[in-house]
C-alpha cells in the first residue's frame, strides 16, 4: 500500500457532474465544484491496515477519512450525508470503499496506474474517473 502514500493533486476528471447528480448533490453545489481549484489529497498509512486520507477542496472543505481496512466507519459523501463505509485492499495497492448496507451501490476505489492515482467513483450505473498527479 506504500504506493498510494503521499500527496496528490487532481489533474483531470471525467463524468464528475453526472456522478454528483446521481448522489443527489444540488445544482448549485455541482456547478460550484466544477469551478473550484483542483483539490489535493494526502494519503497516510501510519500502521498496518490503518489509513488516513485527507482531501482538501479549496474554499469548500477538508474531508478526512480515518479508517482501518475491513472495519465499518462513518464517512461523509459529496451530498453532505453520512454513510457507513467499509474499505478493502484488492491486489497490489488498490483501496476499495463500499457502502456498508444491503443493496449499497456506492463504490469508490483508489489505485496507482503508472505514476498516477486513479480514483474511480460509482453510484448505481454512473461512473466517474478522477486522475491525480503526485506532488513532489
Amino acid at each position: 500500500m506504500a504506493k498510494l502514500v503521499g500527496r496528490w493533486k487532481l489533474d483531470r476528471t471525467d463524468n464528475f457532474e453526472e456522478y454528483m447528480t446521481a448522489l443527489g448533490v444540488s445544482v448549485f453545489m455541482r456547478k460550484a465544484a466544477m469551478l473550484l481549484p483542483n483539490p489535493t489529497c494526502e494519503i497516510m498509512h501510519p500502521a498496518e491496515g490503518h489509513f488516513i486520507i485527507t482531501m482538501n477542496v479549496p474554499i469548500v472543505m477538508t474531508h478526512v477519512q480515518d479508517f482501518r481496512v475491513g472495519e465499518p466507519f462513518e464517512d461523509m459523501i459529496p451530498n453532505g450525508e453520512n454513510q457507513m463505509t467499509v474499505v478493502s485492499e484488492e491486489g497490489d495497492g488498490k483501496l476499495v470503499f463500499k457502502e456498508d448496507k444491503e443493496g449499497g451501490d456506492h463504490v469508490v476505489s483508489r489505485e496507482l496506474i503508472k505514476d498516477e492515482m486513479v480514483m474511480t467513483l460509482r453510484k448505481g450505473n454512473i461512473s466517474c474517473v478522477r486522475t491525480f498527479k503526485r506532488i513532489i
